[in-house]
């Protein structure tokens, strides 16, 4: 097989190292800078976002085949929210250089990367649509 021919999931698959997680583990805190993404291979993951007045908001729960921290490490930002696990959790994870390296060397991954950051930026879209039609 090809680079140009590797998915996002088999780009990952070579490099990652995975884990157990017990639930209520912390992996990344808001502000931090991203040490790599993580693919969510079971369980499941609470996302938390700190509004204006300090309270944490629960922002969406990741679930298997996810993967958390993906624009922050592709835009070179910190964490725009807090993850923990919120049940036990196989999670791989695959260090930011590593995965940058990795992804440069095939357009069909960055493609790949392209397209579920495009699926984050339209879920938000929803996100927004539904709080304004319920206002």
């Amino acid at each position: 097989m090809t680079t140009t021919t590797l998915t996002i999931a088999d780009t990952l698959s070579e490099h990652e190292t995975v884990e157990r997680y017990p639930a209520g583990r912390a992996l990344f805190r808001e502000g931090d800078a991203p040490r790599g993404v993580y693919v969510v291979h079971s369980g499941e993951v609470d996302l938390v976002f700190s509004a204006k007045n300090g309270n944490a908001k629960p922002l969406r729960i990741a679930e298997e085949g996810q993967i958390l921290a993906l624009s922050c490490v592709v835009s070179h930002r910190l964490h725009d929210c807090s993850a923990t696990t919120r049940t036990a959790c196989d999670l791989g994870f695959i260090d930011r250089q590593i995965f940058l390296e990795q992804v440069d060397h095939s357009p069909a991954v960055w493609f790949s990367v392209l397209q579920l950051l495009s699926e984050d930026v339209n879920s938000c879209y929803d996100c927004m649509r539904s709080i304004t039609a319920a206002r």
